[in-house]
């Protein structure tokens, strides 16, 4: 996923190509940023073009983002909320007698962890199994997607694997294994997708330098 510069700021967008306009167009919600363009429109031209909207883009951006965030408790206790495919998702947490953390999902995140741990403990074992468990279902994900869209470009399905990187979502190496930012599980799902399926689309056509 192509981001935009502005500063300090990282703004991740994806372009769209429609035979219904004729003039570039930028969609901000408060889930994504969008460029319209119609088709055939060179790359270059969608880069001037957001180049030149930057202190609008900019501005419509923080203005999607929430005035007033709710008040949350801090940490991993029960009430506080975490990010997962687009949702802002309560925890549920409560002692129990188990050997290690078990992490349940549905409306919310119901935790269970071991009794014998201390507060601060609780926290570091919660973080942990909370990231583990992120990191196993956008795997998931990610081969679910790869499996699609490598049977619909006529692929052999590749080998993905999960990355951590501050400036991309996704990559395409030279030795052929795409790799996805493990941070795109807080994503809503289409947007993980759209990743996937790009990169997959390098194997076939490598990106322009």
């Amino acid at each position: 996923m192509p981001i935009l510069q502005i500063g300090q700021t990282s703004i991740p967008y994806t372009v769209r190509y429609s035979n219904r306009i004729k003039n570039q167009r930028i969609i901000v919600t408060p889930e994504a940023v969008e460029v319209v363009a119609p088709p055939d429109t060179p790359s270059e031209e969608i880069t001037d073009f957001l180049d030149s909207k930057r202190r609008w883009l900019f501005n419509a951006v923080e203005d999607c983002r929430p005035k007033h965030s709710p008040e949350i408790p801090q940490g991993y206790i029960s009430g506080a909320k975490v990010m997962y495919r687009g949702r802002s998702l309560m925890l549920q947490i409560e002692s129990a007698d188990v050997k290690q953390v078990m992490i349940t999902c549905k409306s919310r995140f119901y935790i269970q962890v071991p009794q014998q741990l201390t507060q601060i403990q609780q926290q570091e074992a919660i973080e942990l199994a909370l990231i583990t468990w992120k990191c196993d279902r956008v795997l998931q994900d990610i081969k679910h997607f790869a499996k699609i869209y490598a049977n619909k470009l006529g692929l052999t399905l590749p080998n993905v694997k999960l990355s951590e990187q501050k400036q991309v979502w996704g990559t395409c190496g030279k030795d052929g294994i795409i790799r996805i930012n493990w941070h795109l599980v807080h994503a809503p799902v289409a947007v993980l997708e759209y990743v996937v399926a790009h990169e997959l689309v390098h194997l076939i056509t490598p990106p322009s330098r």
